[in-house]
């Protein structure tokens, strides 16, 4: 096991569920990794898991209790017409006000929020309202950049026009929020006052729901290399699209301004279907043949798990830097021993104690190294076998692949596709190297494009 032992403080750290702590010390057991608490004394007997299942018992009675009595607090806050937290920073436009639990308006930032509610019901997209509030130097509450989605969340917060409700969601962001249905939401009028008319939140709705209309939705080509191929000048992720009369094009994604950035790349478009054809062509030689590739994984696996000075094996080796590294300490407190006792010299022991330091970070670099290349050697073995499975399920019908079959043979190969208009380059478990493009006829210069 890469785990040896469980620590935890205290049980009712470990889980608050007096069942639950059982479990989970069985399961460990059964692992063969030890479980041992800070504060208290953990016996695998039955007076231990006695004690450790009536300590999960009361911690989970504890925590009840305090989530009763948390929310006894809030609905006294909820009878008053308060808002029983204030979290955050709180939302644009207002400042939290401890002691009256309610929202205070700030006068520049309630001008922003009325000039984006104006905008966005006059129609200007999303983009371009977070791309000009950026150029403009204008911060959001947290001080970062704006974008689209911000705008949205707020465009959509009915507490612009003072309708606050308490309720909508349940849980923390730690854990999860889960919505709740609308009619257990709770109504707090008076808690923020509206910095925009009904008329303009509602106009502003409609222009967001025009605008949702408007948004394609499932795109009606498909892209076999979405989420594998990088710009080979920028390495920003190539995105597919499709121009006149349904061609399919790959470009890459910095060739755009986003709200935070301006564009950063001049590639010119590539032929989806050449690029793919190529990619997976090179794929299809692979799942035929599979044996080089499994090769040259176990040969990488075998150099992995004989990269030791010592020749033994990398396991071995490992457990014995770790027991090297600890001994240095020792030494070291030694030679403070013999000093105290005048039995050796200052220069003696500053020489010694350099050299404990020079074997300790040269010990330390060979067990990071060791300890790197059994990480590879796991990934290495879990490649084998991923590969070596699909391979024989696809192998027997690759004329017929469907575009998920596709998909998985790049994602079991490791496929890493760098191209540009003029060449592509295959990376992961194919070493192809760098294949030029059929012909410059194969790209689409952005300004035929944007004519």
């Amino acid at each position: 096991n890469e785990i040896n032992a469980v620590v935890a403080y205290t049980p009712d750290r470990l889980c608050r569920v007096g069942e639950d702590i059982l479990s989970l010390a069985k399961e460990f057991k059964l692992q063969g990794i030890k479980l041992a608490f800070v504060k208290e004394q953990w016996e695998d007997t039955l007076n231990g898991k006695l004690i450790a299942f009536i300590l999960g018992w009361a911690s989970e009675f504890e925590a009840a209790q305090i989530r009763e009595r948390t929310m006894r607090g809030k609905r006294v806050h909820l009878d008053r017409g308060q808002l029983p937290q204030g979290t955050g920073r709180g939302l644009y436009g207002y400042q939290w006000d401890k002691t009256t639990k309610k929202r205070v308006p700030i006068e520049f930032e309630t001008r922003v929020v009325e000039r984006v509610f104006t905008m966005v019901a006059e129609g200007l997209s999303r983009f371009n309202i977070a791309r000009m509030l950026n150029d403009q130097g204008i911060p959001t509450k947290s001080g970062s950049m704006w974008y689209p989605l911000t705008i949205s969340r707020m465009v959509s917060n009915p507490a612009y026009i003072g309708l606050t409700y308490f309720g909508k969601t349940r849980g923390s962001k730690k854990t999860s929020l889960q919505s709740q249905p609308e009619q257990e939401w709770r109504l707090l009028p008076d808690v923020t006052p509206p910095i925009i008319s009904k008329e303009l939140f509602d106009r502003a709705q409609k222009a967001l729901q025009r605008s949702k209309e408007l948004r394609p939705g499932r795109p009606l080509h498909q892209y076999l290399l979405t989420g594998y191929a990088v710009c080979g000048y920028c390495n920003s992720p190539l995105v597919g699209s499709c121009l006149r009369e349904g061609y399919r094009y790959y470009h890459c994604r910095g060739t755009y301004p986003t709200a935070t950035r301006e564009r950063i790349c001049n590639a010119h478009y590539i032929r989806a279907g050449q690029l793919e054809e190529i990619v997976w062509q090179k794929v299809r030689e692979v799942l035929e043949n599979p044996q080089v590739i499994l090769a040259e994984l176990r040969r990488q696996a075998e150099v992995h798990r004989t990269a030791t000075s010592s020749g033994l094996p990398i396991d071995s080796e490992i457990a014995t830097l770790r027991r090297k590294i600890r001994s240095y300490d020792a030494q070291e407190k030694h030679l403070i021993k013999l000093f105290r006792y005048e039995e050796i010299t200052q220069d003696s022991i500053l020489d010694e104690l350099g050299r404990i330091k020079k074997d300790r970070q040269a010990d330390g670099e060979k067990l990071a190294n060791l300890c790197q290349a059994k990480e590879q050697l796991a990934k290495l073995a879990k490649a084998e076998i991923k590969l070596d499975e699909f391979c024989q399920r696809v192998r027997q019908n690759l004329s017929q692949c469907t575009f998920a079959d596709k998909r998985l043979a790049l994602e079991a190969l490791n496929v890493k596709v760098t191209a540009t208009p003029e060449q592509v380059e295959v990376k992961g478990a194919i070493p192809i190297g760098v294949t030029p493009m059929p012909s410059s006829d194969g790209l689409l210069t952005t300004e035929r494009t944007s004519a």
